[in-house]
């Protein structure tokens, strides 16, 4: 009985750890990403686990391109998917032909009320404010929404470095109060380098430990049942 446990938990802890590997792999291939944020999976003492997003503030990366929009402190922007609403921190972003502003994959960004943003294409470089007050020829002509998050642990990741409430969804969100918006520049990957390799050279010496166990425990088995088929 106690050896069944011992084995069935060898390879759980084994798969955890592979789990863990493919979760850090996949942010040391995000450290360049503007505004990703670095995944970690969180064990507990039953050898459960959790991937939580490490919600921590990312290095602005000064850009001057006019589209561009870095968030210092709480909050996200809003963009209007083929799928509703979602929320992310990826401020990079494009004008069409008409002036909608939109992200790299054509999704319009939303301002106050979940309205679309549309800005002059004649009307010279837009100025945006801290606060996301957009300017054109001296007169506002948009506010880019920012909003938080009431409960940040509802939130899971859904590609594109786009954030969903678990199950899919809008997250429940009200307007961002501690925060700043810097034009010209973009949030950097919290991902660092360094951090991610240490965290894989961890995981791969936790992974050869179960798998050294689990051969330990197949040898002595094979030998149980040698020595069982010696007797009979």
């Amino acid at each position: 009985m106690a050896y069944d446990f011992g084995f069935a938990d060898a390879v759980h802890g084994s798969l955890m750890q592979q789990r863990n590997i493919d979760i850090i792999s996949n942010n040391m291939a995000n450290v360049n990403t503007p505004g990703f944020k670095a995944d970690r999976l969180l064990f507990n003492d039953l050898m459960g686990r959790r991937v939580y997003s490490v919600m921590e503030q990312g290095p602005m990366n000064v850009t001057n391109e006019p589209l561009d929009f870095g968030i210092r402190g709480d909050g996200f922007f809003q963009v209007r998917t083929r799928n509703g609403i979602r929320i992310t921190r990826a401020g990079a972003f494009q004008m069409t032909n008409d002036g909608t502003l939109v992200t790299p994959a054509g999704d319009p960004v939303l301002g106050a009320g979940n309205t679309t943003i549309t800005l002059n294409p004649q009307g010279g470089r837009p100025d945006v404010d801290e606060e996301g007050g957009i300017h054109q020829n001296g007169e506002l002509v948009g506010q880019i929404a920012v909003v938080e998050v009431v409960d940040p642990n509802t939130l899971e990741k859904e590609g594109l470095n786009l954030f969903v409430a678990k199950g899919g969804g809008m997250p429940t969100t009200r307007p961002a109060q501690d925060y700043r918006l810097v034009q010209g520049a973009l949030e950097e990957s919290n991902a660092t380098v360094v951090r991610e390799m240490v965290g894989m050279i961890d995981s791969f010496r936790g992974f050869e430990s179960y798998q050294k166990a689990i051969q330990v425990m197949q040898e002595i088995d094979q030998k149980a049942a040698a020595q069982v088929g010696r007797v009979g």
